[in-house]
């Protein structure tokens, strides 16, 4: 691995931080997911927030702590920022769109599946009671 310098090292910061502003909208959007699967009650909600928050904090701090020895810059704080709202403009609201619509296919057919066994156990039980009354 090469040792940047200098502007080099900048770009480099930059570049790490869109990447992380970016994964980190990513990772969130992932809770989204799970929510709209797993739906609860806003006390979780909140629960689940503060741990992606702390997490987040604590994931920027360990990784800008470890390119730039500690020195936390202003362009890194704006890379991850934008790296957030690209990810944002160009990502999240259609990756949300197809897995939201995913989703719905999924318990659609867990619906008719569901259906289907609930019939059968209805015909297998009112067949049983039937005989047991004869």
């Amino acid at each position: 691995m090469q040792v940047f310098s200098g502007i080099g090292l900048e770009l480099t910061l930059l570049r790490e931080s869109l990447l992380m502003g970016a994964a980190a909208l990513l990772l969130y959007d992932i809770l989204r997911v799970f929510r709209r699967i797993f739906p609860h009650g806003i006390i979780w909600i909140s629960l689940e927030d503060a741990l992606y928050c702390v997490f987040a904090a604590g994931w920027f701090f360990l990784r800008i702590g470890k390119a730039n020895d500690g020195i936390i810059r202003f362009y890194i704080l704006l890379g991850v920022g934008a790296g957030a709202l690209l990810y944002y403009r160009l990502l999240s609201r259609h990756l949300m769109r197809y897995v939201s619509l995913f989703i719905l296919k999924i318990k659609k057919q867990l619906q008719k599946i569901k259906k289907a066994a609930t019939i059968r156990f209805r015909k297998r039980k009112s067949t049983q009671k039937s005989e047991e009354n004869a």
